[in-house]
Order: C-alpha cells, then sequence, then structure tokens
C-alpha cells in the first residue's frame, strides 16, 4: 500500500532537501537506481507574461511615439512599462511557486511523489511523500484528440496515467522521455495494467 510520511516534510518540493528526502525514502522501500524527477505542473506564467508583454509593447509604442497628444502619450508610456515589468513579475512569480508544485521521482523498484505543504486558503491535498513500489501502481495509457481551428486537423495527444492500485490518480506524464521510461519501468516493475 502507499505509505504516506510527513517525516522531514520539506518547505518547498524543489530543494536540495526534497530531492535527499526522496532518495532516502526510496533507499529506505529498496527502490534502486533513481531514473528521473519531473514536476507535475508550472511553467505557465511565465509564457503567459510574455505572450502578453508582446501583446502590450506595440500599442504602447504607438501611442507614445504618435500625435495623440498628451492623454494618449501618458497611456502609451503605462503600456511600454507594463511591457517591460510583466515578464519579470511573471518569471519571479514562477520562481517562488515552483516549490509549491509536487514532484514524481521516479526508480527501478517504484515512485515517490514529494508534495508540498498545503496553503490554509487551499483546496485540501496530500503532505509529505507518497511512496508505492510499481506492484501498487496501475498505469493507463490514454490517447485524448483535439481538434486545432475550424475544421483543423485532429491532434491525438497519448498521456500516461499512474494511479495507486484500486486507488485514485496519482498523476498523468506526457509523451516525453520521462513519460515512456515511467510506462517502461512500471510495467518491468509489476504494475496493474488492467481496468480503467
Amino acid at each position: 500500500m502507499a505509505d504516506m510520511t510527513d517525516e522531514g516534510a520539506p518547505g518547498g518540493t524543489n530543494g536540495h532537501s526534497a530531492r535527499r528526502e526522496a532518495l532516502r525514502l526510496a533507499g529506505q522501500h529498496g527502490f534502486g537506481a533513481a531514473r528521473g524527477t519531473v514536476a507535475l505542473g508550472g511553467g505557465d506564467a511565465g509564457c503567459a507574461g510574455v505572450a502578453l508583454a508582446v501583446t502590450l509593447l506595440p500599442p504602447g509604442i504607438g501611442l507614445l511615439a504618435g500625435p495623440f497628444g498628451p492623454l494618449a502619450a501618458s497611456a502609451g508610456a503605462t503600456l511600454v512599462m507594463a511591457a517591460l515589468a510583466v515578464p519579470v513579475l511573471a518569471l519571479g512569480y514562477e520562481r517562488r511557486r515552483g516549490a509549491r508544485i509536487p514532484r514524481l521521482h521516479l526508480f527501478d523498484g517504484g515512485l515517490v511523489i514529494g508534495y508540498p505543504p498545503a496553503r490554509p486558503s487551499g483546496p485540501p491535498r496530500p503532505e509529505g511523500f507518497a511512496v508505492l513500489p510499481w506492484t501498487d501502481v496501475r498505469v493507463a495509457e490514454r490517447i485524448h484528440t483535439s481538434t486545432a481551428g475550424r475544421g483543423g486537423a485532429a491532434r491525438r495527444v497519448w498521456r500516461l496515467e499512474l494511479h495507486v492500485r484500486g486507488g485514485p490518480l496519482l498523476c498523468s506524464l506526457g509523451d516525453t522521455p520521462l513519460g515512456l521510461q515511467a510506462l517502461r519501468l512500471a510495467l518491468a516493475g509489476g504494475a496493474d495494467t488492467g481496468g480503467a
């Protein structure tokens, strides 16, 4: 069964102490060699900040440089300043947020998921570490199809879902080298492939 422990729970999930604790727990359970770590979410704020900056900069420059008067120039200056500040603020937010994102650590004999401390204002969630040998995991491969635009081409996306055997979804991984490696490790380690 899943071993949930908050012993030595880190203040965040991407620090050295969190990695050391994941390695310690894996060693304690005899999981063998480490095969990779992946953050289970994040990365969106930085991209959105850059996209917003690219959107704000041209109208800001146009209003600032154009013959529209002082009110338009003031609005243009505000847009230019916002375009310069938004990416910096978004990337700073993303850096701080990185410690609050669960991390999946893959090993030959099982997995360790490090969960950050729950925020008082956020939804309830596990804290500490989930430690599962592959025999306590159920894998499910899914193909999601979506279309791009009106009448666009269909795009097929492969997802690997890792569940507690007979229990809830732990995480979902995409068609990446680490996702494919997780599938190979799970199958080699005796993970359940039956049921949906």
